[in-house]
Formats: C-alpha cells, structure tokens, sequence
C-alpha cells in the first residue's frame, strides 16, 4: 500500500526545485485563502512584477467571486491594483488558463517564465498552463497545503491518505493519469530549476 501512495503523491506533486523571477505569478483559482500568502510573499520579493488572478464564481458558493476575493487580501497585504491583473469568469482549471491568456497577452505579451502557485497535488494544472500558454517556456511552482473539505484539518503530501480528502486525491490521480497516457497534456519534467517541457512532447 506504502508504494501505491509513494507513486501517486510522486504524480500529483507540483513543486520542483528552484525559484528564479519570472514574467508573472499565475494563480489558479481556488475558495480557500491559501494562495494568497505565497502570492504577496513572492510580489514583495520581486520575483515577478505582477500576478493573474484566475477563477470566477466558486461552484458550490455562487456569491464567491474566487479570484476577487484573492484581490481584496492581496490589497489588505500591502500589494498595490495595478500589480493584480484579474480573471472573473472561469470555473475550472482549464477556464483559469484560457479566460486568462487573452488578458495576460493583450496587457503584457507573451509570457516566457511563470511561476504558478497551485495546491501542492495539483501538478495537472502546471500541464494546463503548458498547454493553454505555448510561449511559456519555464515554469518555477510555489505550492500550498489545503484543509480538508469535511474536517478543515490541513494535510500535506505527507499526510493525505489518512486524511478526509483521500479519496478527492484518488480521483484526481486517476483524471490526471488518464491524460498523460493518452497524451493530451504536454508532458513537463523537473530540470533542477522548475519544470520545462520533455523533449518527447
């Protein structure tokens, strides 16, 4: 059992070694505050000059606005409007990066290095953006752990299969395993400084 979950948090982890400033933070959406922190860490760092909000209305609560809501904690955070540029209509991962590029490249261009900040198990969305943004050529990844929906206990990649949220996780390491073999993501791997598109993709 011990190897089955070492090989699926092996699949479903985004983080990669090193961080370098980048073109722009890009930040999938997400009900939870937890992007908020790294991103405001990494603005105030100097490591990209900007940050994409990414994610509209949250599915289960309407009323949340997902990257609005990111907005309004980043400005309480000290950062300043016109470093946030802001998505509102997407409800899926795949809507982050499509609603988001067309916005991104009418106000700064094509980006070349991103640094994504996403849930530690969601290494799927780091294939999306490859995938949705094909000028991007580098992608640096700052994680964050979240709570369990049933329990708002926080579990890590340590921790998550003796957590509520197991059996979510299980799910998305099949989805996810089920684009990579019929290769329809691109195919990223670690190179010592993020993560860069596989020479067989």
């Amino acid at each position: 059992m011990t190897a089955a979950i070492d090989e699926m948090t092996g699949l479903l982890d985004a983080s990669a070694p090193g961080l370098a400033p980048a073109d722009l933070v890009f930040v999938f959406g997400s009900t939870l505050p937890g992007p908020v922190a790294p991103t405001a860490r990494l603005l105030r760092e100097g490591l990209a000059p900007r940050a994409v909000l990414t994610g509209g209305p949250n599915r289960r609560i309407p009323a949340h606005v997902e990257s609005e809501a990111h907005a309004q904690l980043l400005y309480e955070a000290g950062v300043r409007p016109e470093q946030l540029l802001i998505e509102r209509r997407s409800t899926t991962t795949v809507g982050n990066v499509a609603d988001a590029r067309p916005l991104i490249e009418a106000r700064f261009g094509e980006m070349r290095t991103v640094i994504a900040v996403v849930k530690w198990w969601h290494r799927r969305a780091l294939h999306v953006l490859a995938a949705g943004m094909p000028s991007v050529e580098r992608i640096y990844a700052v994680t964050w752990d979240p709570p369990a929906r049933a329990t708002g206990a926080p579990y890590t990649r340590h921790t998550w299969a003796d957590s509520a949220d197991r059996e979510r996780l299980e799910g998305e390491y099949r989805y996810f395993r089920g684009f990579l073999d019929r290769d329809e993501l691109p195919a990223l791997v670690r190179d010592g400084a993020g993560w860069v598109r596989s020479a067989d993709s």
